[in-house]
């Protein structure tokens, strides 16, 4: 693999891991947080935070197609169109979040009814959903400036603004549901208040230095409705939104049929599955480095090196979750016990970390190989290999767990049949895959610039902000 080194994956995955390792410590707070409440609110936060995974659902498919174009359009040394492709990401993150949002907010009392709570669970529910759904708007804006940075290789601002929103959303999440510092209690409610109030402070410094024009990337806002402009990020984005769409309904039809077990059962699976949620990022950063260096060596024409970024990055990212596994079933109950003071929550919880920590290394295969066939510009098998999982692999398993009456043990083991169909199909189309077809795909050129002679891209920039123009 000349040219190439397990360095160069780690390189490009340590500080997309870092980032979102931060953000993930979010949810873990607001467990936290609602734990000494009792197991009603535990349970409120787990489903409320759901719903509104599935509202970031399109501020994450909106950033896939951030990437893409303004990836593009820097590494053509064209700045104006890179500027120009995040104002109109910005534009449109905001129409998605309103609209959804509104929507979400006034369907927040029969969102909740479909958990299947009991009625004091349920008005938690909606106290946390109501708000959240409206200050989605927030999440978006920051999700969207975050990526535009690390499209043009600038990966240690977007560390930077997580790292002090995440401790910013923290504090002031605590502070405002049990009510300190002269401010009033406002239970539920105030943890989305709360994160809001971090990524608030982000997007304002961001706003204020976008406007006066101290990025590389500035404002272009006559031109941010442009009609080619918007198609080309919607094109882009589609396949990513329904696949978001799917994980994210799927997820939610299977904590239904987990709720069908009671409360505590249902709070065990959304305390495992924050937990989980550290191991996920991690597969994330690899899947990044994964994307990014197939595109590049694509692109460079090196078919080999491209296979070869995708086989390395799988052997790490396995490494690396199947270390966190281990570390994570060591530490069952001592997690299970911070998250949760209700003695049946935590013996439920103890039994989901040992099925998460036996999916880890399936998981892993999950997120280097898929991430490398999306940069290779594949993605619609990534779509359908999340289908064949979700729906065959864990909603119809799920259903018939439930039909027969079997234990909710049973139920959580179902997702080990979900990710092993995933790992399977994933590595049967790597394995036969055409690359030089690939190379013709529109969608392959996501790299700011091939590996063969980088002197502005994400490899030598993750840790140097003096290579890139406009840091202040």
């Amino acid at each position: 693999m000349a040219g190439f080194s397990y360095q160069t994956v780690w390189r490009l995955a340590g500080p997309n891991i870092i980032s979102n390792v931060l953000m993930v410590s979010i949810s873990f707070a607001h467990l936290w947080i609602a734990a000494p409440f009792g197991r009603e609110m535990s349970a409120a936060v787990v489903a409320g935070g759901r719903v509104h995974f599935l509202l970031m659902a399109a501020a994450m498919a909106l950033s896939v197609a951030t990437t893409a174009v303004v990836a593009r359009a820097w590494g053509a040394d064209n700045i104006e169109e890179a500027s120009a492709s995040t104002t109109t990401s910005l534009v449109l993150a905001i129409f998605l979040s309103l609209t959804l949002g509104g929507i979400t907010y006034l369907a927040a009392p029969s969102i909740a009814s479909m958990f299947n709570l009991d009625r004091k669970t349920a008005a938690f529910a909606v106290a946390y959903i109501q708000p959240a759904s409206l200050l989605n708007i927030v999440f978006a804006l920051m999700m969207t400036i975050a990526t535009a940075f690390r499209a043009i290789g600038d990966v240690i601002r977007p560390l930077w603004y997580t790292a002090i929103g995440a401790s910013i959303s923290i504090v002031a999440s605590y502070v405002l549901v049990n009510g300190s510092v002269g401010l009033p209690s406002l239970g539920i409610a105030g943890i989305p208040w709360g994160t809001a109030v971090g990524q608030v402070a982000i997007v304002l410094w961001f706003s204020l230095h976008w406007l006066l024009k101290r990025y590389v990337l500035q404002p272009h806002l006559k031109g941010a409705l442009a009609r080619s402009r918007v198609k080309q990020i919607t094109k882009i984005g589609a396949p990513a939104a329904i696949e978001q769409i799917l994980i994210q309904m799927s997820f939610l039809l299977f904590m239904m049929l987990v709720s069908g077990y009671g409360t505590a059962a249902f709070t065990a699976y959304g305390i495992g599955i924050t937990i989980l949620s550290i191991t996920i990022v991690v597969g994330l950063g690899f899947g990044t480095a994964s994307a990014t260096l197939s595109g590049q060596r694509l692109g460079a024409r090196d078919h080999d090196g491209a296979i070869a970024s995708g086989w390395a990055a799988m052997r790490l990212a396995i490494l690396g979750m199947t270390a966190l596994a281990v570390i994570t079933f060591s530490l069952r109950t001592p997690l299970a016990a911070m998250l949760s003071n209700d003695p049946a929550v935590r013996a439920h919880t103890e039994y989901f970390i040992l099925i998460l920590s036996l999916i880890q290394p399936l998981m892993a295969i999950e997120f280097a190989i898929g991430g490398a066939l999306r940069g290779a510009g594949d993605t619609r098998y990534p779509l359908f290999v999340t289908f064949a999982g979700m729906i065959l692999g864990r909603l119809s398993v799920g259903f018939a767990v439930q039909a027969i009456g079997w234990p909710v043990e049973a139920m959580y083991a179902v997702i080990i049949g979900d990710y092993a169909i995933k790992a399977g199909l994933l590595i049967l189309r790597y394995r036969r895959i055409d690359w030089r077809e690939i190379e013709d795909h529109p969608h392959a050129p996501i790299a700011i610039q091939s590996v063969a002679g980088i002197s502005r891209g994400p490899v030598r920039t993750f840790f140097s902000r003096r290579n890139l123009p406009g840091n202040d």
